[in-house]
């Protein structure tokens, strides 16, 4: 298992409220064993305008997921990722 700290600026209070709500709905779902897809609305054409470090460093692209899977899961509006996916790769990657 791994750690990550993520340190998200110039977020509104309410914008802070609602990501710490679905993270602790993620620890929830952990502790009780249940998959449930979960999302957060980026009101980019709002006041959202988030600078985001992981690990002290700005955010980046996965170089695991091609152009061909990223428009896939960008269908019909909205940016769905399963990890699951990624641990496939992984797995395969490392074989």
């Amino acid at each position: 298992m791994k750690t990550i700290n993520v340190e998200i600026q110039n977020i509104t209070d309410a914008q802070a409220i609602a990501l710490e709500d679905m993270f602790r709905t993620w620890v929830g779902l952990g502790n009780i064993g249940a998959s449930r897809w979960t999302s957060f609305y980026a009101d980019g054409d709002g006041n959202f305008r988030p600078s985001i470090k992981v690990d002290g460093k700005d955010a980046e692209f996965s170089p695991l997921i091609d152009e061909k899977m990223r428009n896939k899961m960008w269908e019909e509006g909205e940016y769905i990722i399963d990890y699951d996916m990624l641990a496939w790769k992984l797995n395969n990657q490392n074989k």
